[in-house]
């Protein structure tokens, strides 16, 4: 399960903002300043972390000069009530994903940590991969091609680009067309956590979601991903798939 951690020292707006990214299926810490989240940080796991700006003590610019250059992996999501051009410079020259001003809508930040989720997955994935990663070819159906390696469906002039992880979750189910792949088996494919099959059925429900829009502009779509209710998905395609040579 992604672990995002929330920093503010505002106390109502951090528990809020903690229960909302726990139903949407995130493992959530907070931390009310940043001296505690440098802390969290150095003796756990993070994959992404929510910082505001203005707090006493230690400010979120100083929690970013603290470990820029030791968590290179780490995702930051600046969410500040207080934001200038100045601190927005200062927060993009540490590497940070996003600069939010608040208010914002709770779809707009978990759309931002999901956006933050594939770009971490992706720079590890680069970075592991190196040039010599098998090509992976597959023919959907009749004249509709996917091309894993550049994460491109292609057909006639056309394409549409997956992102790391719509790609992997279409590697996994492409390879067992037909047949239903649980949710928790897809999640741990997908992003590398190990978690029951519930949890994951939250995790995987944006991203599915978002892939099926992208896919309906497919000729002859037929919502080929289906979910099997409290299980897992299927591929289903008319005519099966087929591997293709590189």
């Amino acid at each position: 399960m992604p672990r995002v951690l929330i920093v503010d020292d505002e106390e109502i707006a951090r528990i809020s903002l903690a229960e909302i990214l726990r139903l949407e299926g995130f493992d959530i810490q907070t931390a009310s300043g940043g001296q505690t989240a440098v802390e969290l940080l150095h003796s756990e796991h993070f994959d992404v972390m929510v910082l505001d700006l203005k707090m006493p003590g230690m400010s979120g610019i100083d929690v970013l000069k603290a470990i820029v250059d030791t968590l290179p992996d780490l995702k930051v999501i600046v969410l500040t009530a207080h934001g200038s051009m100045d601190t927005a410079i200062q927060a993009l020259r540490f590497r940070v994903h996003d600069y939010m001003l608040k208010p914002v809508l709770p779809s707009q930040i978990v759309d931002c940590i999901e956006s933050a989720l594939v770009s971490r997955a992706s720079l590890i994935d680069d970075r592991n991969d190196g040039a010599d990663r098998p090509k992976r070819y597959y023919q959907l159906t009749q004249g509709i091609e996917m091309d894993t390696n550049k994460r491109l469906i292609t057909w006639q002039d056309q394409s549409l680009s997956l992102t790391p992880t719509e790609a992997r979750l279409m590697i996994i189910l492409t390879e067992a067309a037909g047949e239903m792949i649980s949710h928790a088996e897809l999640v741990f494919y997908c992003q590398g956590y190990r978690v029951n099959n519930e949890e994951a059925a939250k995790i995987l429900r944006p991203v599915v979601s978002r892939l099926r829009q992208k896919m309906s502009i497919l000729p002859g779509w037929n919502e080929w991903i289906k979910n099997i209710r409290g299980a897992g998905y299927v591929l289903d395609l008319p005519n099966g798939v087929s591997r293709q040579q590189p």
